[in-house]
């Protein structure tokens, strides 16, 4: 009997639909809208963020998934300047301080090594760069946090490395970035973070 395997990659956009009504494709304009320069978007995916960039000097985007990247290169529309790269957050192929503004949504749940790929991500950004991030974490509400404890080490499998409980922020922190603001949505679910190197 053959093995089925689905590209995470051919199923990412469907399963996005539902949260954009619960006001994620307002957070990834959000996240975008800090863009001005030299701009790098960490996790770039299918390229869902793609069409909310406006004027920027140039736009780098980095992801680990093939499948993902020909998606984005589908969604590529001419009014930027738009490199995609292969490559992992925690190996960015890119100079210390290319960048004005570094950008990522929904990546740090499964970056393999967190506190490296940001480390990384830091690394690039030039001195008092932005850096804006909308990420799923792990919730404050004990109930809710065990389930997602419970639930993460089989989630991971099926969804490309996804963990539902990591603490991103603490991480971001850690790794030497200054939070300006955090705003938390759908009960702390997701959140947004404003920072700079």
């Amino acid at each position: 009997m053959r093995k089925l395997i689905i590209s995470l990659a051919s199923i990412y956009d469907p399963i996005m639909v539902p949260f954009d009504k619960f006001g994620l494709r307002r957070w990834r304009e959000w996240a975008v809208s800090a863009a001005h320069g030299r701009v790098l978007e960490l996790g770039v995916g299918t390229g869902l963020n793609l069409s909310h960039y406006r004027a920027v000097d140039s736009l780098a985007a980095i992801d680990p998934d093939i499948d993902s990247l020909q998606r984005a290169l589908a969604r590529r529309d001419g009014r930027t300047q738009i490199v995609l790269n292969q490559a992992r957050a925690e190996e960015l192929p890119f100079a210390d301080e290319s960048f004005d503004v570094v950008i990522g949504t929904l990546v740090f749940c499964s970056v393999g090594d967190p506190m490296h790929g940001l480390i990384e991500a830091r690394r690039v950004l030039k001195s008092n760069g932005i850096f804006r991030l909308v990420e799923h974490v792990r919730v404050e509400n004990r109930l809710i946090a065990g389930m997602q404890d419970a639930v993460t080490p089989l989630w991971k499998h099926v969804a490309g490395n996804c963990h539902l409980n990591r603490d991103t922020l603490a991480v971001v922190k850690q790794a030497g970035f200054q939070v300006h603001n955090v705003s938390r949505h759908i009960g702390g679910i997701f959140i947004g973070i404003d920072a700079n190197k």
